[in-house]
């Protein structure tokens, strides 16, 4: 390999490895902030309810009708 060739190598291998460490910074990132939401869904929307579900920024909150049934009570959306 000639003195070009492994240079062309180098920058391109730090090119592909950058990319793909900012990319995953970016997924984890994602997924904190959806567990944020979904802990603020649960601990601080619905914290007097008995049970609640966040799903696609919508939470929903479940109390228990005359047969014991599950029920939604109270439904936000989450921006």
């Amino acid at each position: 390999m000639n003195k070009l060739g492994w240079k062309i190598l180098a920058i391109t291998t730090i090119v592909v490895l950058g990319t793909l460490i900012i990319s995953t910074l970016l997924v984890i990132r994602s997924a904190y902030k959806e567990l944020e939401k979904e802990n603020l869904c649960y601990y601080e929307i619905c914290g007097d309810y008995p049970d609640a579900y966040y799903q696609e920024k919508v939470c929903s909150c479940y109390e228990y009708d005359v047969l014991g049934e599950l029920v939604v009570a109270k439904t936000q959306y989450m921006i």
